[in-house]
């Protein structure tokens, strides 16, 4: 098939080179840099082109990476009916509008924490002040994950606040909810005319910088996610906002992130309209068969999605300036990638890298060669798969720890360990029977 990326996040590189080892002629779209350069992921790996538009009648499938970049220049061609798998605006709405897609998990009669919308920080100050509860504050539209914040008291909330409101960050507004206390889990699926994939996505994300939850808030460090047929958390959720799904003609993955809280309740916490970063990149390693056309299945109604019945564990492995953005790009490129041997090769998927020429070891001998190199602070992400949590965690960290650079390597050593004891939570409430944790 020929495939055409338009990918404005610099994501699609993995998936990309699925498409290409499948024998599918594939095309990458990635925007310049603000100084008008080219990026270099994927220099030497993908053929990219200039101008998305001009090769959007070529393509027999078109992959947005994103639902807010370039959203508003994809409508006329999804109103078209051209093949895109991904988010269409209105389906973009449901994550980027906070309060909107709150109202539509109301509609669909599932239950959500109450919240509140502002667009001052003044009257969100006045707000916990009064009521003297800590909340959880969310921006509005594709913002900053630095703006999105736990309250752990009024007073600490607050505080935050009047920081963002010095800096000047408020953008498009943001919400502030109520605290849910239970287990985070999310559900996902693939949604197309034909409805729901029958392949249901278990997932569990580590958002957090360091071990534990320390740091700053990155979007998403690792995950654990498998695949089921059976899901009461689907049933309970997404099922019911099947109906508005397909009046929005929605075609792509949808996940709600929810808290089950001490009642047994799902509380979804937030949609995702597109891929998960890197949540399909590990999603792949659990997908057989080609990569591409179950995708074009999909946009005209039919499920051939097959899965694997493991458990994935991935890894985020970064470097440089990671998550911030405080280093030229230059100053993050080129640090060869070393421990890639074609067993690793087949357990990682490629992000902000490149073919470049570095210093490696020949035969005992130190050669400038053409290799994986860095072409940005996020590299890659190590997948490991199992029949249970700590078999997949062994799997995954196998690659992490084999994979090194002469820069500062990053990652979490601790994705899947709040599993063993929060399944224990889940399966007393009747969820998640079907993972193992041991």
């Amino acid at each position: 098939m020929k495939v055409l990326f338009i990918d404005p996040t610099y994501s699609a590189l993995a998936l990309a080179l699925r498409a290409k080892k499948a024998g599918h002629e594939v095309k990458v779209w990635q925007p310049r840099t603000k100084s008008g350069e080219p990026r270099k992921v994927g220099q030497g790996m993908i053929d990219k082109v200039e101008e998305w538009r001009r090769w959007m009648g070529w393509a027999e499938i078109i992959i947005p990476t994103d639902n807010a970049y370039y959203i508003d220049d994809l409508e006329p061609f999804f109103k078209q009916k051209y093949p895109i798998f991904g988010a269409n605006r209105a389906g973009g709405k449901l994550e980027l509008d906070r309060c909107f897609g709150q109202e539509i998990l109301q509609q669909c009669g599932i239950k959500v924490s109450p919240y509140e919308e502002f667009t001052s920080y003044d009257k969100a100050i006045k707000y916990v002040k009064e009521t003297g509860k800590a909340y959880v504050s969310k921006p509005m539209g594709d913002t900053d994950k630095a703006l999105s914040y736990v309250g752990k008291t009024p007073a600490d909330l607050v505080y935050k606040m009047e920081r963002w409101k010095a800096k000047d960050q408020l953008k498009m507004g943001f919400i502030l909810q109520q605290l849910v206390k239970g287990e985070e889990v999310a559900v996902g699926g693939w949604f197309g005319p034909g409805g729901w994939s029958k392949a249901i996505c278990m997932n569990w994300e580590e958002k957090r910088l360091m071990n534990d939850g320390l740091g700053c808030n990155t979007g998403e460090q690792g995950t654990v996610l498998h695949y089921t047929t059976s899901s009461k958390l689907f049933d309970d959720t997404l099922a019911l906002t099947t109906e508005y799904l397909h009046s929005i003609n929605y075609v792509g993955y949808v996940d709600l992130n929810c808290i089950v809280d001490e009642k047994g309740d799902p509380i979804p916490l937030e949609w995702t309209t597109r891929f998960g970063w890197p949540l399909v990149n590990i999603q792949a390693f659990l997908h057989e068969g080609d990569p591409i056309e179950w995708m074009a299945d999909l946009i005209e109604g039919r499920d051939s999605l097959r899965t694997k019945k493991e458990v994935a564990v991935g890894v985020v492995m970064s470097h440089g300036d990671y998550p911030s953005k405080w280093l030229t790009q230059v100053e993050n490129e080129g640090s060869p990638i070393y421990g890639l041997t074609p067993r690793r090769l087949s357990q990682v998927a490629f992000v902000d890298v490149m073919r470049d020429i570095a210093p490696l070891d020949v035969g005992g001998e130190v050669e400038d060669v053409e290799t994986y190199c860095t072409a940005g602070n996020y590299i890659l992400v190590g997948v490991g798969l199992g029949k249970s949590v700590v078999k997949a965690q062994e799997a995954a960290y196998g690659v992490m720890w084999d994979i090194d650079l002469p820069s500062n390597r990053m990652f979490r050593t601790d994705i899947g360990d709040r599993l063993e004891d929060d399944l224990v939570k889940l399966k007393a409430k009747g969820y998640c029977e079907d993972i193992k944790f041991e």
